[in-house]
């Protein structure tokens, strides 16, 4: 009858049909705190988000949305709306790098070294 639903995120099982509330993290040309308040007050009212987070070093806008009332590309054309264009979008745990990819070197991801 129900449709299994992949609930990796959600550990507690919830009663109520309720969207599904999913994380992305936009990164966003904005240089100055005026830009990241900007991006704060307007992106918290889109329809659907549900938490947003803007972190001026990383340059990056992490938000927890509601599935069923937005999604990803209307979030990122939200901020674009504001006149930041958005570079690219951060996979879940993932962190925003602060020196630009290279791709020219090769990435060594073997050797980690531990702390």
């Amino acid at each position: 009858m129900a449709m299994p639903v992949m609930s990796m995120a959600d550990n507690k099982p919830s009663k109520k049909k309720k969207g599904e509330i999913k994380e992305v993290t936009f990164v966003v040309e904005f240089d100055c705190e005026n830009c990241a308040k900007k991006i704060r007050e307007n992106v918290a009212f889109e329809k659907g988000v549900k938490d947003l987070k803007v972190t001026l070093e990383d340059r990056t806008v992490a938000l927890k949305y509601d599935a069923a009332k937005t999604s990803e590309d209307v979030l990122k054309a939200s901020i674009e709306e504001l006149g930041y264009p958005v570079a690219g979008v951060l996979a879940a745990g993932e962190k925003a790098d602060h020196h630009h990819h290279d791709h020219d070197h090769g990435h060594d991801h073997g050797h980690h070294h531990h702390n």
